[in-house]
C-alpha cells in the first residue's frame, strides 16, 4: 500500500496559476460530504481533511431531514443531489425517503419527491440522468436483492433497471466520465470488493468482480465510493473506527488520503480557486541588498557580489535574477539599471517593487537563504 507523500500532487494543491497580485491563486481540491447521522453538508479541504464549511440541509418546518445518504453533482445543472430520510408537511407518522437537491449558488435545498424505496447511494450519468442503488430489499433470511434504478429528476420516483442478487450492507456506486458503472460491495458479512463493467454483459447489473483488492479495503465495511474523473480512480470511504479515506487507482494501488472527523455516507469532489500558500521564499526582484527597496544601490551590490573578491554574497539569488532568466550574472545588473533609468525599458518581472513581496512564479534553481520580506 502506498501512503500519502509529497509526490501525491493530486491531493495537495493541484496546479498554480500566476497572478498579478500577491502569491497567486491555486486550484484546491475539496470533498463535499454528507452523513446518515445528521443533515449537514460539509466542505472538507482534501489535503488536511479540515472541515472548512458546513450547512444544514433541512428547512425547519418545511423539509426536515434526519439523515442523508449519497451525494452526486449534476453535470448539466451543477446542483448537488442527495438521498434523505425526512418529512414534509403535513408531517407523516414516520420519515420518508426523498430525493432532494442543494443549490450551491442560491444556497438552498429543495425536495424533489419520494424515492419510495430504501436507496443507499446515487451517481450521475454523463448526460445528466441519475442512477441509484438500494439497500437489501429482501426479508431477513432470503436471498438478498439489491435494485439498481433510474430516478426521475422531476418526481424522485424510481424505474427499475436490474437487480444484484448479492450484497450485505453499504453497497455504493460510482459512474465514470464515459458512463461505466462500478459498485463497491458490502464488507459486513463478507469482505468488501469492487465490481467493474463486464464487457460481455447485457445489462448494467452485469459486472465483474475485482478479486485482488488491498486487504486494508477488504477487511472493513464500505461507506461510499466516488469516481474521481481527473485522477481516473476512486475515493473509497471506509466504515472503520478511523473513518479512513483512500484513493484506489484502476491498477489497484491504494493510497491513504487521510481520516475524517465525522461519518461519511456520501462524497463528491469539487475544485475551487484559493490563494496559494506562501512558500516561505517571498522576495522583491531587484532588491539585491534586501532593504525592501530597488535602486542603484542594488545594482552596485549585485555587481560587487559577482566581481569583487570578499564582497558580501547574494542572500537571495531570486532577487538577483532581475531579468528572471534562471541565472544571476552581469545581464541582471544591466537589466536593473535600464529599468530604473532608460525610458521604455522592460519592467522588472513579478514580484517587483510595485507588486510587493511575492513568490517566484518561475521554476528555476534560484532560492533565497534570507529575505527582507516579512
Amino acid at each position: 500500500m502506498t501512503h500519502l507523500r509529497y509526490g501525491l500532487a493530486f491531493l495537495l494543491v493541484l496546479g498554480c496559476l500566476n497572478s498579478v497580485q500577491g502569491q497567486g491563486t491555486c486550484d484546491v481540491t475539496y470533498f463535499l460530504t454528507v452523513s446518515e447521522s445528521d443533515d449537514v453538508l460539509r466542505t472538507v479541504e482534501a489535503s488536511s481533511m479540515t472541515v472548512e464549511d458546513s450547512v444544514s440541509l433541512s428547512l425547519p418546518g418545511t423539509f426536515d431531514l434526519d439523515s442523508v445518504l449519497g451525494l452526486a453533482i449534476d453535470p448539466v445543472t451543477g446542483l448537488y443531489y442527495m438521498l434523505g430520510l425526512g418529512t414534509l408537511p403535513p408531517n407523516p407518522p414516520s420519515a420518508v425517503p426523498y430525493l432532494f437537491f442543494y443549490d450551491p449558488v442560491g444556497l438552498f435545498s429543495s425536495p424533489v419527491g419520494s424515492t419510495l424505496l430504501d436507496f443507499n447511494d446515487l451517481a450521475f450519468m454523463p448526460n445528466g440522468e441519475i442512477r441509484a442503488i438500494t439497500n437489501n430489499l429482501s426479508p431477513t433470511g432470503q436471498t438478498p436483492q439489491i435494485n439498481f434504478c433510474d430516478l426521475n429528476l422531476l418526481t424522485g420516483g424510481p424505474t427499475d433497471l436490474c437487480q444484484f442478487d448479492d450484497g450485505d450492507c453499504g453497497d455504493s456506486i460510482a459512474i465514470d466520465g464515459t458512463g461505466n458503472l462500478y459498485r463497491g460491495v458490502g464488507g459486513c458479512a463478507f469482505g468488501a470488493r469492487l465490481q467493474i463493467p463486464d464487457p460481455t454483459g447485457n445489462t448494467p447489473c452485469d459486472l465483474d468482480t475485482v478479486g485482488s483488492l488491498d486487504p486494508v479495503l477488504v477487511d472493513n465495511p464500505v461507506r461510499t465510493i466516488t469516481w474521481w474523473e481527473e485522477e481516473q480512480g476512486f475515493i473509497w470511504v471506509m466504515g472503520d473506527v478511523d473513518r479512513s479515506i483512500y484513493f484506489l487507482s484502476l491498477s489497484g494501488d491504494v493510497t491513504l488520503l487521510g481520516n475524517a472527523d465525522h461519518d461519511i455516507n456520501g462524497l463528491a469532489v469539487i475544485t475551487l480557486q484559493a490563494p496559494c500558500p506562501p512558500s516561505g521564499n517571498l522576495f522583491i526582484r531587484g532588491d539585491c541588498n534586501l532593504d525592501l527597496g530597488v535602486n542603484v544601490a542594488d545594482a552596485v551590490f549585485l555587481l560587487s557580489s559577482l566581481f569583487v573578491p570578499g564582497a558580501t554574497p547574494l542572500a537571495c539569488r531570486d532577487a538577483g535574477d532581475v531579468n528572471d532568466d534562471g541565472g544571476v550574472n552581469v545581464a541582471d545588473a544591466v537589466f536593473l539599471l535600464s529599468s530604473l533609468f532608460v525610458p521604455g525599458s522592460a519592467p522588472i518581472p513579478f514580484p517587483n517593487i510595485g507588486d510587493g513581496c511575492g513568490d517566484d512564479p518561475t521554476a528555476d534553481g534560484q532560492t533565497c537563504d534570507s529575505t527582507g520580506c516579512p
